[in-house]
C-alpha cells in the first residue's frame, strides 16, 4: 500500500523535473521531508515494482534527429536472438521488440530508428540488414507527429 508521500513522490517525478541542480528540492519542501528522503524512497517504490524505471526521455526533434523509421523485419526465429542483440547496440535504435507476425503481414521484428536525415536511417538499416544478412523489411518512415508525450498515472 502506498502511503500519501509516496504518492505525492509518484505524481511528482512522472512529469519534467525541474532543470536544476537540486530537482527534489522543491517537492522536498512541500513535504516537509529532506532530498535524500525523497530518493531513499524513489529507491523503495522501484525495489517494490512500483516504479519499473525512472530515467529521462530524448526529444529526438531538438537534438536535431529529423527522420524517424520505423524498420519492420521478417526475421527467421534462428536468427531472432542474433538480430535483437545486435539491434540493442545500436546508438540510433531507441526500440527493438519482437511482435508474433501474421499470415497478411509477415514481419515480426520492429526497431525504431533516428537520425539526422532519411539517407542516414537507410544507411544504418542497410548497415543492420548486411550484418544480421536479412533482406525481408520495410522501412516506415514518420510524415507528421501527432502526440509524443509519456503517460501519466494520478495515485
Amino acid at each position: 500500500m502506498l502511503t500519501k508521500i509516496e504518492k505525492q513522490i509518484l505524481n511528482f517525478i512522472q512529469g519534467d523535473l525541474p532543470l536544476e541542480s537540486s530537482p527534489y528540492a522543491s517537492l522536498a519542501k512541500k513535504l516537509n521531508i529532506d532530498e535524500v528522503k525523497i530518493a531513499d524512497k524513489i529507491a523503495s517504490l522501484k525495489k517494490r515494482g512500483y516504479i519499473r524505471r525512472f530515467g529521462a526521455f530524448l526529444s529526438h526533434d531538438m537534438v536535431g534527429l529529423k527522420a524517424n523509421c520505423m524498420c519492420v523485419w521478417s526475421v527467421p526465429e534462428e536468427k531472432i536472438e542474433k538480430t535483437g542483440k545486435l539491434c540493442s547496440k545500436e546508438p540510433a535504435i531507441s526500440h527493438c521488440y519482437l511482435r508474433v507476425s501474421k499470415r497478411d503481414w509477415p514481419y515480426n521484428f520492429y526497431t525504431m530508428v533516428h537520425a539526422k536525415t532519411k539517407s542516414e536511417c537507410q544507411k544504418i538499416i542497410k548497415s543492420i540488414a548486411k550484418k544480421c544478412k536479412i533482406d525481408d523489411y520495410k522501412t516506415l518512415f514518420s510524415l507528421r507527429k501527432f502526440k509524443k508525450t509519456s503517460p501519466v498515472y494520478r495515485v
